[in-house]
This record gives C-alpha cells, sequence and structure tokens, in this order.
C-alpha cells in the first residue's frame, strides 16, 4: 500500500466515525434545572462616546461612568455551569476616538480574602482575582484579543487564532493602559485600549465580538458575560460565542507608524575563548499599518538579547527535544503561522531562524485582507565563522493564508523557503478545519517538501474529536510522514511512520457535590508502523485526572509501551540493541492550588523502561511572601538500571526560580539550574525597567559553572559570563 493510498483509507475512515457517532438525548449526571443564560448571540454591548479620556487611576469618579448601563447579567461557567454568581459585578463601556474604555465593579463580600499577588507583567496572572477582555475586532468569530488584568492593574494579554490558544501566544504585549483599587465593596479596575494597538474593520462604525469573565481564585469561579456554557470545551476561546459590541464610531484607524529602536552594551567571556568580548550594537524595528486591517513589521539588526533561558530538559527519549519560542519579534500572530503537529511535526518552527547565524534584517506582514487571514515573513542571516568553516547566511521566507469559507469551517495553506548559495528547501501545504457540535473538530493537513539535496517527501494527517454533550469525547487520528520529510524552517520528531490512534473520554462534573469538582478518565491509544508497513511500537495509556472545588487535584495514568528497533540505538549514551522491547509503568501527580501563599506538587513513576527498571520522582514547592518575591524550588530525579553495559544510572535536575517585583514597572527573574548529566549550575537572571509604555530597560547576567571534575586541573570551571543592558524606547505616530 503506497503513502497516499494509506493516507486516503484514514482519512475514509475517519469520516465513517464522525458519520456514525450518535448525539446523545440526555446528558449523563445533569444536575436540577436552573435559569437560563441569554447565548451571546442574542446580546449586545453599547459602548457610549465621550469628550473627555477618563482618568485611569483605578477610580471609577469621571460622571459619564455613572450614566452608562451596566453589564451585569454573569453566569457561572464553573463551578455550576449557568448558576448565577455569588458576587456582584458590573462593566461599563465607552470610547473616544483614540482609545476604548472600560470601567469595572467587582463587588466582593470579603475585600480582604481578594487574592493579590502577581506584579510581573506577562506573569501568573490566572493565580489572582482576574479579569479577562475578549475582543473579536474582525467580528469574524473566529480570532480576538484577550486582555488580562488583576486587582493591582498588573496586564497579561494574548492572541487567540481559530478559536484556539496555546502558551506562546500569551507572549505577545499589548500597548494599554490600566490601574485597579480595592475597595470596601470589592475592587475597581479601569483600563484604557488604544484602537492603534488593535487591528480593525475598516468601516464609519465598526461592530467586534466581546466576551468578559471574572475569576473569583479563593472559590475557584468563574463567571462569564456572555455565558458560555460547559458544552463548548474551549470556554474563552470559542469566539463564535461571543456577544457583539456595537456603537462605536469615528474611531482612529489607518496609518499608524512604531518606530522601537535599541541599543546594547556588555562583555562576554566564554570558556574556550581566553579573550573577552565586547558586545555593543543598535538597531531598530519598525511598526506601520498598511490598512487598518494589515500591519508590516521591519526589523534590521535583530537582537534577542533579553531573552530568558531554557529549562533544563533530560532527554531519556530516541528523538530531538522540542523548546518554545520565546523572542518578541515572532510572537505577535503566532498562532497565524501554524501548521501541522504542535511540537510533534511542524512545518514552520521560528526557532529555526537566527539561533546559530545572527539575523541581519528581514520583515513580516500581518492581517486581514478581505475574508483571508494573511502572514508573510522573510528574513536574511548573515554567514557565520565557526573557526573551521564558513556556514552561509540564508534567506528564511514563509507565505501563510487562512480563510472562512463556510461558518465554522476554515481551509488555509502554507508556503516556506529555506535558500542559501548551497542550495534551497521548500515546503508547501494544505489544511482545514470544521468545528461542530459545539466543541468537535474535523481537521487535516498536507505537506510537500521539496529539496534541492535530497529530493522530494510528503506528510500528512486527518484526525477528529466528537464532543456532542460536555460529558464525553471520542476521537482518532490518522498520520503519514515520509521517511526523508524534512522541512528546512520547521519541527519534525519523528520520520518515516504511519501512525492511527484513537481515544475516548469520559468528563463528568460534580455540579452538587460541596468538596468535588470534576473527573477525566480517558483511554489514548495509538500504533506507529514504517512506511514499509512494518509495526514500529504502539501506545496505551489510561490518563485520570479528579479536580476538587479546592483547586487541588490528583492525577493517576497507566501507561504500556511497545517498541521495535530495527537497529541499534541509544538512551542517555547507552546502546539498545535492535529487538522488541514492551513496558509499562504507572504514574501520580498531586497537585494544590497555585493561588494559595504555599502551593506544591508532587510525582512519582514506577515501572520498565526498555526491558528495565525506571523510578521517577520529584515535585515543586511554591512560597509568595507577597507581591514582591516568589521563591519556586523544585527537583526531579530518575533511577533507571537498563539490561545493558553501565545501564545504571540516574539524572537529577534541580532549579530554583525567584519572581521579584518593586512595582508594576520595575521587576526581575531568575532561573538556576543545576542537572547531573552536563553537571553543570547555570544561571539566569533578568531585570525589566518598563520606563515608559511598550519601552524597556533589560538588564542580563548569564553564567554557566563546570561543577563535574575537571580534565585538566588548570582548566578553568565557568562555561560562560555574560553582562547585558539594553535599551528600548517606543514611539509612536
Amino acid at each position: 500500500m503506497t503513502t497516499k493510498t494509506k493516507w486516503r483509507s484514514g482519512a475514509r475512515t475517519l469520516l465513517l466515525i464522525a458519520v456514525a457517532t450518535p448525539a446523545p438525548a440526555v446528558l449523563y449526571g445533569q444536575s436540577m434545572p436552573r435559569p437560563l443564560a441569554p447565548t451571546g448571540a442574542a446580546l449586545t454591548a453599547i459602548a457610549a462616546p465621550v469628550d473627555q479620556a477618563p482618568r485611569i487611576d483605578g477610580v471609577l469618579d469621571e460622571a459619564f461612568w455613572e450614566t452608562i448601563p451596566p453589564i451585569t447579567d454573569f453566569r457561572q461557567r464553573v463551578p455550576v455551569d449557568g448558576d448565577f454568581p455569588t458576587e456582584r459585578t458590573e462593566v461599563r463601556i465607552a470610547f473616544d476616538s483614540d482609545a476604548i474604555y472600560f470601567g469595572f465593579r467587582l463587588f466582593d463580600s470579603h475585600p480582604d480574602l481578594i487574592r493579590r499577588s502577581i506584579l510581573q507583567r506577562e506573569g501568573r496572572i490566572d493565580e489572582d482575582d482576574h479579569i479577562w477582555i475578549g475582543l473579536d475586532t474582525y467580528h469574524d468569530g473566529r480570532n480576538a484579543y484577550i486582555f488580562e488584568l488583576n486587582s493591582f492593574g498588573t496586564q497579561g494579554d494574548a492572541l487567540i487564532t481559530d478559536e484556539s490558544m496555546t502558551l506562546s501566544d500569551w507572549n505577545w504585549e499589548g500597548v494599554y493602559r490600566s490601574e485597579a483599587r480595592i475597595t470596601d465593596e470589592g475592587w475597581t479596575l479601569e483600563v484604557a485600549i488604544p484602537f492603534t494597538t488593535i487591528r480593525f474593520e475598516d468601516a464609519e462604525s465598526p461592530e467586534m465580538g466581546i466576551a468578559i469573565r471574572r475569576a473569583i481564585r479563593r472559590k475557584n469561579e468563574e463567571v462569564f458575560w456572555p455565558h458560555i456554557p460547559q458544552r463548548y470545551r474551549a470556554g474563552f476561546n470559542q469566539v463564535s460565542q461571543y456577544a457583539t459590541l456595537s456603537g462605536l464610531q469615528d474611531v482612529r484607524k489607518g496609518r499608524y507608524m512604531e518606530l522601537k529602536p535599541f541599543a546594547i552594551l556588555g562583555a562576554q567571556k566564554l570558556s574556550e575563548n581566553s579573550d573577552t568580548d565586547v558586545l555593543d550594537d543598535i538597531g531598530v524595528d519598525f511598526k506601520y499599518a498598511i490598512t487598518s486591517n494589515l500591519t508590516a513589521d521591519l526589523t534590521w539588526n535583530t537582537d534577542f538579547a533579553q531573552v530568558e533561558s531554557d529549562n533544563v530538559q533530560v532527554n531519556l527519549t530516541r528523538f530531538s527535544l522540542f523548546f518554545p519560542e520565546k523572542r518578541e519579534f515572532f510572537l505577535e500572530r503566532a498562532g497565524l503561522f501554524s501548521f501541522g503537529e504542535s511540537r510533534q511535526t511542524e512545518i514552520f518552527f521560528s526557532r529555526r531562524i537566527g539561533l546559530t547565524n545572527e539575523i541581519r534584517g528581514g520583515g513580516r506582514m500581518t492581517g486581514q485582507v478581505g475574508p483571508l487571514s494573511v502572514g508573510a515573513l522573510s528574513l536574511q542571516t548573515g554567514d557565520l565563522d565557526t573557526g573551521t568553516e564558513i556556514l552561509p547566511g540564508s534567506n528564511n521566507s514563509v507565505l501563510r493564508f487562512r480563510g472562512e469559507v463556510f461558518p465554522r469551517t476554515t481551509v488555509g495553506g502554507m508556503f516556506t523557503n529555506l535558500q542559501n548559495g548551497n542550495g534551497h528547501n521548500r515546503a508547501f501545504g494544505a489544511d482545514a478545519q470544521v468545528r461542530f457540535w459545539g466543541s468537535s473538530t474535523f481537521e487535516g493537513w498536507l505537506a510537500n517538501v521539496d529539496d534541492s539535496g535530497t529530493g522530494s517527501s510528503s506528510a500528512g494527517s486527518v484526525k477528529i474529536d466528537v464532543r456532542p454533550q460536555r460529558w464525553y469525547s471520542v476521537g482518532g487520528g490518522f498520520q503519514s510522514i515520509d521517511a526523508g520529510f524534512n522541512p528546512g524552517l520547521g519541527f519534525v520528531r519523528r520520520t518515516d511512520m504511519v501512525k492511527y490512534s484513537g481515544s475516548a473520554a469520559w468528563t463528568p462534573r460534580f455540579e452538587s457535590s460541596p468538596w468535588a469538582r470534576s473527573l477525566v478518565a480517558a483511554l489514548l491509544v495509538d500504533r506507529v508502523d514504517g512506511q514499509d508497513g512494518v509495526q514500529q511500537g504502539s501506545s496505551q495509556l489510561m490518563h485520570n485526572m479528579f479536580s476538587l472545588e479546592s483547586g487541588d487535584f490528583v492525577m493517576l495514568n497507566v501507561r504500556r509501551r511497545f517498541e521495535r528497533l530495527a537497529a541499534d540505538d541509544f538512551i542517555q549514551g547507552r546502546a539498545l540493541p535492535a529487538g522488541d522491547y514492551e513496558f509499562s509503568s504507572v504514574d501520580a501527580i498531586v497537585s494544590t492550588n497555585t493561588s494559595r501563599t504555599v502551593s506544591g506538587r508532587a510525582n512519582v513513576t514506577l515501572g520498565n523502561f526498555w526491558n528495565g527498571t525506571r523510578t521517577t520522582y520529584g515535585g515543586s514547592l511554591k512560597w509568595k511572601t507577597g507581591p514582591y518575591l516568589t521563591l519556586t524550588p523544585a527537583v526531579s530525579r530518575n533511577d533507571i538500571d537498563l539490561p545493558v553495559p553501565d545501564g545504571r544510572f540516574s539524572t537529577t535536575v534541580t532549579s530554583l526560580n525567584v519572581l521579584g517585583a518593586v512595582s508594576r514597572d520595575l521587576f526581575a527573574n531568575a532561573l538556576v539550574q543545576w542537572d547531573d548529566v552536563s553537571k553543570s549550575l547555570q544561571a539566569n537572571i533578568r531585570i525589566d525597567w518598563i520606563h515608559t509604555p511598550g519601552s524597556d530597560l533589560f538588564v542580563v547576567f548569564n553564567t554557566g559553572y563546570q561543577t563535574g571534575v575537571l580534565l585538566d586541573p588548570r582548566d578553568t570551571r565557568w562555561l560562560q559570563r555574560t553582562g547585558v543592558v539594553k535599551l528600548t524606547y517606543l514611539k509612536a505616530f
């Protein structure tokens, strides 16, 4: 059977599952009837025009706030879906030609119990009482901005793309103003979002989608307006269920420019170099709104000195580890450029650009063209002299588009090109997604790579997730990846495979219980063959997670794996002979509510490992001494015994994460890590002073120290010592 025939066969199988799966008429475990909440499609919020902008101080003392009818009909999503909140919320919306303004009154019967601990921008604001504002600025029911704020006024923000979001989407940073105050009735919040921070339809009176979410952390209660029921598993990401925001008119749109120059000064000393390198440079980023819907970003002499270090990972697999993107230039609308299987088979992975050869310059463009979301990127890297060879610079280009052809049905395409004097690597792909029955999805993609050295190769995937009601789900998937599939700007963890997968889950909620919140019991199975049809492996996972009203949870997983090695392979340098391996394990995790002053997490794994044994245990402790200092020590250890020479070994990773803050404008993060594989102690210290909105002064220190035995006692133990100061300044026109 050819690869294309297998792919078609897998797609037909999944389509038959979708057609044959019935929608039950009765919900298992349905609680007593409660008041119906209006849906988003039936609700409209009216923004009121104001002649003078409010002072953003967290005090709603401007006279016009009292004249605006508030939004009050919030409903619980958790713990009791659709029930009335235990605390009252009022939201008023105003605007002028420059910005949209939100005034919140968040009543609380016990203001002294409001949880507030985060001053650091983009910190874990979700651990505090907080508010989310969702704005679907194009009113397309697919994409939205999220603005997150706590009772300090600390800001976090993110982007939703096609009703989905990853952790990387929280790294986008918009420029807006906010202040909050604790009162004897709860807390108040004022927010000003400039129209130049968001992109929206070029119309005289643009309409937008809107949703607001409030979290009361000590109760683990979340209330929404409009109500988005539990049957929509994506929750706040379900942009198609937002209400309508109307009333906007004569707002600032069209041309807008941002100029963000930077200057850097520092020094670096590496163990393999006797000299100290002086780091000094300048560069600039430029943003230009071609239209109100389309934005161009240009960069020259790009620098990423302020980026924090990656967490240390010890690789106990046969495949490459994944490290997420953290660089600001790539983060805005990053979800638009996603294509393929996240962290497994990604056709474009921006981290491939600029980590060896430096980025000299380039640009990108994102936005809307009619019904299409479009993204284009092109960056040029310079030559790199390694001392033994010259690694040539390359042009790195990406073109992405995606559009809705029917309600909740999206199709798209992608093209990537990596090219230099040695040749080219080009990838072409198309993908589609259909969202139906609330939270059910059917999606697929197909891609081909043309490499001037290795020729042509392809990969594709289809999968379905059927959730007719909120209590259960079933799904299946098929994926095929050629042996030589290697997109030059992508990330592919495993090639030469045909993978079949299936899942079934039971997810009841205990809304009438005073202590239990929810249960997830899921079975996930897969089988992996080679392109030659010979089985390579299989796995079965029984995943169970029980959550309490307190926010604590316990997780128990039972796993079984089968792996067939056609040739010798290696785990941490230990050779595994070719053959069949079958092993099972059980792991347990206990975690407490992270909004508490002291919280923790512990895990243990027991079982077989490549015909040997493996015991894993570890945990972390988080201590919030207050809003100004948080300490999080963590440790993870593996004790492994493989039936091979030198097969008994252990790995240990320890870390200490320190978050310190003087104010919302001055904060620092220190990550200290050590592992007994590299036997190195690493520290990354990053201080950030936001001297004006959108402008920063970064001070970064990176060190590496060898703690193991030195082959030559005269060698230095210092692996690296780097200190950098970087100043940026945002000027908007």
